[in-house]
């Protein structure tokens, strides 16, 4: 059953080509400081990288369970798409899962997909993916749109449990 459904108007598209050797992360949280996006959609990432860190499954394991850290490193390509909202508590997670949210900041929920040699990893973009140009000018594009009208906060419950010891992720949608 669909729990919420909140409705909201596209804004300024935001096209934006990437410095080789940049990290896609922050990149992205810098756009997003720079064109004060609170409430967004990450419509596409394509390009190259050198290297890769996702937060995903790792070990086959419980479905509560926290993800962990995949790493790679090599000639890559690479996809994504997500949101991007409003980070309300700190969240420090990045010794077991590499996601850090700090209150305040632009909350980016993003999933990449990943190809290197012939094989897809898919996973939540954290810091350290590196980006790959063989060009002075990077061929590295994304595209985000701004939002009215929705707000996606990022919290953390109060309720901790053994798996979640900082407290639950939870992302709040709602009408603004």
């Amino acid at each position: 059953m669909v729990q919420r459904i909140v409705k909201a108007k596209m804004g300024d598209v935001i096209w934006a080509q990437l410095d080789g050797d940049g990290d896609l992360y922050k990149e992205i949280m810098e756009i997003c400081r720079r064109e004060k996006i609170t409430s967004g959609v990450v419509l596409n990432i394509v390009g190259g990288l050198r290297k890769a860190r996702l937060s995903m499954p790792v070990q086959k394991t419980a479905a509560e369970a926290p993800p962990g850290v995949l790493e790679l490193e090599g000639m890559m390509e690479c996809s994504g798409h997500g949101t991007i909202g409003v980070t309300r508590d700190t969240y420090d997670s990045e010794g077991t899962s590499g996601i850090l949210y700090r209150a305040g900041e632009p909350n980016l929920h993003i999933h990449l997909s990943v190809t290197i040699a012939g094989k897809t990893y898919m996973g939540h973009l954290i810091d350290g993916c590196i980006i790959r140009s063989v060009h002075p000018v990077s061929h590295f594009t994304i595209v985000l749109a701004k939002t009215e009208g929705a707000q996606l906060y990022f919290a953390v419950s109060k309720e901790k449990t053994e798996r979640y010891p900082r407290g639950i992720p939870i992302h709040d949608l709602q009408q603004v």
